[in-house]
């Protein structure tokens, strides 16, 4: 018997961005992606979570699912090669990892870390999870998003990158992520008013890219955080066109005013929580999860 095809799924409620470059790095590749939430009405990134484990429930155990943001992320190989990659990482759940400043670091820990603990360092300075692309086993992967639904420490408006990034923090061996960029090369933004990709690690070489910072050659690029693309895209042999996205203001401010909120309520809670006893829980952040097998 054929082992079962790597599944890539995409959610998205509408064409923005660069969903067109997406799907033309697909092609480009023979990828396939099953679109899920089109047409729905966007409430916060943890609908997608609740879709993605509806959907995934009845693949087979061992297939392999890649979850991915269909707005900034291109494909640089096919999908043989990404399986190969994320076997080799001995994961069971592997999250893209990204390598920030200190500006944006400061912000990461505030808006996504909700444990006592801070972000542990890995040797290759890409620290911070990214929730926007991972990669894992059908089963497994539908195990661990169903128990988090159904012991109620994630709820349909949760952030699925907070998450992810406790999950992460209190147990690696659950969840982990790609901090020597083998399967996701994840970027961010230079600066914030331009919007310029942090390119320092990028090396372009016969029509892919290396990490300079990892010496690996990632076949999944993401660039979060609403980046420029079109330096990267015509520098991947895409077509001018492509480059171009969609609704980009209008995203841009709603995700800026979404952060800064996000950033002003957590400093305003935790200006209460010291005010009071000083005491913080670790079960009022979230409930430690069971094992997952």
């Amino acid at each position: 018997m054929l082992p079962a095809m790597s599944k890539v799924i995409a959610y998205g409620t509408e064409k923005q961005a660069y969903f067109n470059l997406f799907m033309e790095s697909c092609h480009r590749f023979g990828i396939e992606p099953v679109i899920l939430g089109w047409g729905d009405t966007w409430v916060g990134t943890s609908q997608k979570l609740y879709a993605i484990c509806d959907y995934i429930k009845d693949l087979p155990d061992d297939e392999i699912v890649l979850s991915v943001d269909p707005f900034d992320v291109i494909f640089l190989s096919g999908l043989d090669e990404v399986e190969a990659k994320f076997r080799q990482t001995g994961a069971s759940f592997l999250c893209g990892a990204l390598k920030l400043q200190f500006f944006n670091a400061f912000v990461y820990d505030h808006e996504f870390n909700r444990t006592p603990w801070p972000t542990p360092s890995t040797p290759t300075g890409y620290n911070y999870l990214n929730a926007g692309t991972w990669i894992s086993t059908a089963g497994y992967a539908y195990r661990l998003l169903k128990d988090l639904i159904d012991t109620g420490q994630f709820v349909f408006n949760d952030i699925d990158q907070e998450i992810f990034t406790a999950l992460y923090i209190w147990d690696s061996d659950r969840v982990d992520i790609d901090w020597k960029c083998q399967v996701f090369y994840n970027l961010l933004f230079s600066d914030f008013l331009t919007r310029r990709p942090d390119l320092t690690d990028l090396q372009y070489r016969d029509g892919r890219i290396r990490n300079r910072a990892t010496g690996s050659i990632p076949p999944v690029l993401h660039a979060s955080g609403n980046v420029i693309m079109k330096e990267i895209a015509l520098s991947l042999g895409y077509e001018p066109g492509l480059t171009i996205p969609e609704k980009d203001m209008k995203n841009y401010m709603k995700k800026a005013v979404f952060h800064l909120g996000k950033i002003l309520k957590y400093s305003i809670t935790n200006k209460s929580r010291l005010a009071g006893s000083g005491q913080v829980e670790q079960a009022q952040i979230m409930n430690q999860p069971g094992e997952i097998v």
